[in-house]
């Protein structure tokens, strides 16, 4: 590794005790790197930080914080020109909520690991779905994701937790924003087509996973493979809430659930259209509603982490 590297972490705003936080990473990489910090934005997140970053040229952007500030860098990312981030390598520090992608990718809260692994050059191609949907202004929208996107009760999950649904931990959090959207959630009907595979009816929800866990920790697609140029589909129609409180624990294993409602698939893109528009959750945050049109583009950027 080439001495005095340029990198850049992006630290969420929110964070509790920031310059502590600062202090840290700086102990940890003030040997071989030039370090710059950058704070998200109430209004975009990590997205403009990550693409003023990669423009100046740094050689890596670690975004500090959850799989939504992660969305946020990906998508600022992807709206550089390919000229200033094709030598970009990101990462992520988990200090989130859930932290599911820093999961499949093997990455702990653990500066020294990190710097470890760059040391290493433990990088990774990773895809990244694209996904033309309609916004919360009711226009049609590009949006990108690296975990998993979904339709159903994971937007309403979404929606409910963007409104301040915080509690103590985010295990708590997320339990009983599922639970309060199962009490009143209607099942809604929806029409998938891709080019090798569709299916229709009643769903309660349909993920699109790049990555395997979503929700705190739930391995709901434990075939997915971030760099397959694949998403697969976990759709789970007419399931009670009985059923998916009677299978939590297999789910949370990463087991199939062996379930006449619950179907697996692989595509590489799909359509989805719904009578009704349905709340699309995407890496954990609300972005909007059907239709959709996604599609992955394969091994679209570098990050640091392990198989």
């Amino acid at each position: 590794m080439k001495d005095s590297q340029k990198i850049t972490f992006i630290l969420h705003g929110k964070l509790k005790h920031i310059d502590k936080v600062q202090k840290r990473i700086s102990s940890v990489f003030e040997n071989g790197f030039d370090i710059d910090f950058r704070l998200t934005d109430p209004d975009n997140g990590a997205k403009n930080e990550a693409k003023e970053a990669i423009e100046a040229k740094a050689d890596f952007v670690i975004i500090a914080g959850g799989d939504g500030s992660l969305n946020e860098t990906i998508n600022g990312y992807m709206a550089t020109e390919e000229q200033f981030r094709n030598h970009v390598i990101l990462g992520v520090l988990p200090m989130g909520s859930g932290n599911d992608f820093a999961k499949t990718i093997k990455v702990r809260n653990n500066l020294n690991e990190l710097k470890a692994m760059i040391e290493q050059q433990s990088f990774l191609n990773v895809d990244v779905g694209s996904m033309h949907f309609e916004n919360l202004s009711g226009k049609r929208d590009q949006r990108y994701f690296i975990n998993i996107s979904d339709i159903g009760i994971g937007g309403d999950v979404a929606e409910n937790l963007a409104k301040g649904m915080k509690l103590f931990n985010a295990n708590i959090t997320y339990t009983k924003a599922i639970v309060s959207s199962f009490l009143r959630y209607k099942k809604q009907h929806v029409e998938l087509t891709s080019p090798n595979y569709r299916w229709s009816g009643k769903m309660l929800s349909l993920c699109m996973a790049n990555g395997k866990y979503f929700g705190s920790g739930m391995c709901i697609s434990p075939d997915a493979c971030i760099n397959d140029g694949k998403i697969e589909l976990t759709i789970m129609g007419n399931v009670s809430l009985w059923d998916y409180v009677k299978n939590l624990s297999k789910i949370k294993k990463g087991e199939k659930l062996d379930h006449d409602e619950v179907t697996y698939a692989t595509v590489e893109k799909c359509s989805i259209q719904a009578p009704s528009p349905c709340p699309i959750d995407m890496d954990g945050e609300f972005i909007g509603y059907t239709p959709i049109e996604m599609n992955i583009i394969e091994n679209a950027v570098r990050i640091i982490g392990r198989h």
